[in-house]
């Protein structure tokens, strides 16, 4: 396919001079256009954008600067190189002319081979930062699909949440996951037919499978194009579908730690060649990303599953250890009523004694998991609210900035507290986290701290403008694993201010939320000031 030849709008009043121009440029192999005025050439640039512009600077009405200043001046349009053609030819001039903006200066009469030879140093240029943009572009693009995908760890949120970014920053109109089991069969769809009865929708799934271009891309582990669906065989068309179908592609997505393959993913779009193969490098980086967030997904669901089996597994044993347990003991209890001689009552007390160490094992196992649970061991030592600032502001304050946020400390130097240093900075860092996670730019995250040594009281307050938390979630949101309402577009593990909770209480202390939605959180901590 022949490339489009490059356009050059000449700006000049005099037809002479266009003409001169025009000659030359097309045959150097050049497309032109023409505009006789500033006020002409600022019409047409909203038209078209052409690739540079050779801009007289004597004209009447509007000259050569205003015209020069009046473009860039239009923040919507591209970099467009602009080189003046003028008959002024003193030094001045040319300075004058370069400090406005212009690109280039060139003077009458023109030297072609001069002049064609700075337009293609110009072209080369533009075309460097055309690409250097689309780069950016392209990075920005992946950095929104990431923190999409990052949000959470479930696959049923994790899946619905980057598809709909995905088709909104690629401009796809529909998109669809299939996962896959160790089997090779579909165990999880995503937004696959979903106006489908499932027995359809299943049968939709295997033909596609079979021979459509999810087949394609299964087969190959390759990114599969259709640029044209219509007059693609590995395009399957369905009775039912209800939107014409110009261009297609599918993802495989993989599981890198295991080299297999564990889905599919499928985006189409109305019009056709909208998919080209210029896309493939952004497409494979992007799938890439949902492989590892659905690979992280994964684990994190084993994980879950896990700990919920250990759960129910703790509740079982306990429950069949103590019922036993608490008949015998009740047993022992009953004879030490009655008539007993010596040895009965030595057995008796052997009994209770065993019972006892029984109790304490059970009591043990108990403990074992209230840790794992994050029930931790504290380490003490004599410290300042000060210093937790210090050690606070070194892990949270490259994100306020980053963030736009005003991050405000007023900890006390005085009087020294005892506390573990590391889980109460810990504490504090979730705790902004949140806010930061919850306040948009030009916000305030704020950390303020007290000690109110008649009530032998140390009151920590991290407070944030952010959205606040609906008041249905506040009594909720320390709960393990406890999602609420306002963050379903962007969610964490849910152990955060569980952890803050549970070190808050192995202080001693309490925590509690005081919010408003639309005004923002405040959250406090109250620890004993002496033991």
């Amino acid at each position: 396919m022949q490339a489009t030849p490059e356009l050059i709008l000449i700006v000049d009043d005099q037809t002479t001079n266009v003409m001169v121009l025009q000659r030359m440029l097309e045959r150097a192999g050049y497309a032109t256009a023409c505009a006789r005025s500033g006020f002409e050439a600022l019409t047409m640039l909203e038209q078209q954008v052409p690739d540079l512009i050779l801009l007289d600077v004597m004209m009447p009405e509007m000259d050569g600067y205003q015209t020069l200043q009046a473009i860039r001046e239009r923040n919507h349009l591209p970099f467009i190189p602009i080189i003046f053609v003028s008959a002024k030819q003193t030094t001045a001039d040319t300075v004058t002319g370069l400090d406005l903006g212009a690109d280039d200066y060139v003077t009458k009469p023109v030297n072609r081979d001069e002049l064609l030879a700075r337009m293609r140093v110009l072209l080369r240029l533009k075309h460097t930062r055309r690409a250097l943009h689309r780069e950016q572009e392209r990075l920005r693009f992946l950095y929104r699909v990431s923190q999409t995908l990052h949000r959470s760890l479930d696959i049923d949120q994790v899946l619905p949440e980057a598809l709909n970014a995905i088709n909104e920053l690629l401009g796809a109109s529909r998109g669809s996951v299939l996962l896959l089991d160790d089997q090779n069969r579909v165990w999880r769809r995503i937004l696959f037919r979903p106006h489908l009865p499932p027995a359809e929708a299943e049968q939709a799934i295997q033909a596609v499978l079979r021979e459509g271009l999810a087949s394609y891309a299964l087969r190959t582990g390759e990114v599969q194009i259709v640029e044209d669906a219509q007059n693609d065989p590995r395009w399957k068309h369905f009775y039912d579908d209800r939107e014409e179908i110009g261009s297609a592609l599918a993802l495989p997505l993989h599981n890198y730690a295991q080299n297999t393959i564990i889905g599919v993913f499928i985006l189409v779009h109305p019009q056709r060649n909208f998919f080209r193969t210029e896309l493939e490098t952004l497409i494979k980086a992007l799938t890439d990303q949902l492989s590892v967030a659905l690979t992280n997904a994964a684990v994190y669901t084993r994980l879950r599953e896990a700990e919920d089996s250990r759960d129910s597994f703790i509740q079982m044993l306990t429950h069949d250890l103590r019922a036993p347990l608490a008949g015998m003991v009740g047993c022992f209890d009953a004879l030490m009523t009655t008539q007993l001689d010596d040895d009965g009552k030595l057995f008796v007390e052997l009994g209770f004694r065993a019972g006892a160490a029984q109790q304490r094992l059970i009591d043990d196992l108990l403990d074992v998991y209230k840790a794992e649970a994050g029930r931790l061991m504290l380490s003490k030592e004599t410290t300042s609210l000060q210093r937790l600032g210090e050690l606070l502001s070194e892990q949270v304050l490259g994100i306020t900035v980053e963030q736009q946020l005003s991050f405000e400390l007023d900890l006390p130097a005085e009087p020294l507290v005892v506390l573990d240093e590391h889980k109460m900075v810990r504490v504090l860092a979730n705790l902004v986290s949140n806010g930061i996670k919850w306040t948009r730019p030009g916000g305030t995250i704020r950390v303020v701290g007290t000690i109110d040594q008649a009530q032998q009281l140390i009151t920590l307050n991290v407070s944030d403008t952010g959205q606040g938390i609906a008041a249905e979630d506040i009594p909720h949101i320390f709960d393990k694993f406890y999602q609420g309402r306002t963050t379903a577009q962007s969610r964490g593990t849910g152990l955060g201010l569980t952890f803050c909770n549970l070190a808050v209480g192995a202080h001693g202390g309490t925590i509690s939320v005081d919010s408003q939605v639309g005004k923002g959180t405040t959250v406090t901590v109250q620890l004993p000031w002496k033991e």
